[in-house]
């Protein structure tokens, strides 16, 4: 195992290093396309075929809705003790971003590489859920707090049900799993494919664990506001997601390591793109009407996305080294405090006055270990 997350680290190290060389928002969204478009569905689809559907899979959509729901009823109270809730803007765009996950780019790859092609099943059941999350009620709540902000009493700019569906239905990650389950519900699985075709999907399938860690790495920006403010969120919100596996650990039973592993892989996936494409659509409505309070911070949501990515990843493996002994339920909950006051410390060090700051590094001097990580901040 150790082997295997030594190369996956090497892999990021070379996005890093080939940051120049793909510079361009086209290039980078070049890969990322394939990656979500191509390689992730040939991954899920031959998956899927390889294996016998469990009746028990049905119930987690449901699982992954109720845990993007807790996240979502926790959100205020974390934007409100980080002071973030006198931020309007912000607030309403950590809102949407918090409870939304993307274990599809994040975790799919490492779950398939360490877990296997069951739980990359189980995975794509419990993401389906979360996709409704994300694609309905989150774009209601995008529109509600359009509406409030706006002080729009009638109810204007109503949500389409065929788009949202055309959304859910035509994603290539959902349409190669109504695909799957189709093709079992009657039977086939991969020894009833042409051997050309299996072939074919499988070299497709074997470009998605490098090409995710490389953009994983081209993902990577160096910036100090990301350490006073973003990171700090993202501690703060994989140690709640620990948390609250946790809990679930507490009162029903994982099955054993590779279960436990699975679920905490999936509670530290990255934040999703379509609360973001949410907000961009409100903002653009806001735009055209000319509105001069806007509802979301779009270029805060941006940054926050592109550090929640590598975050994630970068994490997860961390998390991987070491998962036999962190997936009890005392570690567990151990980690989570430690990841939530980490992040509190940082931005309560951080939102600290600049006069304080140069006055307190002045003071620090004599402990170098304090003088040099506040000089970061």
């Amino acid at each position: 195992m150790y082997s295997k997350i030594i190369v996956f680290f090497l892999l990021i190290l070379l996005g890093v290093v080939l940051k120049k060389k793909f510079d361009g928002k086209s290039e980078r969204f070049g890969i990322k396309s394939f990656i979500l478009n191509i390689s992730l569905p040939a991954t899920i689809f031959i998956s899927f075929v390889s294996i016998q559907l469990n009746p028990d899979f049905i119930i987690l959509p449901i699982i992954g809705i109720l845990f993007n729901f807790f996240i979502l009823l926790l959100s205020p109270f974390v934007l409100k003790l980080t002071g973030l809730h006198s931020d309007y803007k912000k607030s309403r765009t950590l809102l949407l971003l918090l409870p939304s996950f993307a274990p599809g780019i994040s975790c799919f790859p490492i779950i398939e590489e360490f877990l296997g092609s069951e739980y990359l099943v189980k995975a794509s059941f419990l993401d389906f859920g979360n996709k409704l999350f994300v694609l309905v009620f989150l774009l209601g709540l995008s529109f509600h707090l359009h509406r409030s902000t706006q002080g729009i009493k009638k109810r204007k700019n109503k949500i389409s049900i065929k788009s949202i569906l055309k959304n859910i239905f035509l994603e290539p990650i959902n349409a190669v799993l109504a695909i799957s389950i189709i093709m079992l519900s009657f039977g086939f699985n991969i020894n009833d494919i042409p051997a050309i075709i299996t072939d074919f999907i499988s070299r497709l399938k074997d470009t998605l664990t490098p090409l995710v860690l490389i953009f994983v790495g081209l993902s990577i920006i160096f910036a100090k506001q990301a350490l006073r403010e973003i990171i700090p969120l993202l501690f703060i919100r994989a140690g709640i997601s620990l948390f609250l596996i946790g809990l679930i650990g507490t009162f029903t039973d994982f099955g054993g390591i590779d279960d436990s592993t699975f679920y905490v892989i999936l509670s530290l996936s990255s934040v999703s793109f379509w609360p973001f494409a949410h907000m961009t659509l409100v903002d653009k409505i806001e735009k055209n009407a000319k509105f001069k309070e806007r509802t979301f911070d779009i270029q805060f949501g941006l940054n926050f996305l592109a550090y929640s990515l590598p975050f994630s990843t970068i994490f997860i493996l961390l998390f991987l080294s070491n998962s036999e002994k962190l997936v009890n339920i005392s570690s567990l909950f151990m980690l989570s405090l430690i990841m939530i006051m980490v992040g509190f410390l940082i931005m309560w060090m951080s939102s600290k006055p600049i006069e304080d700051r140069k006055t307190n590094l002045v003071e620090g001097k004599k402990n170098s270990f304090i003088y040099f990580f506040k000089s970061f901040l």
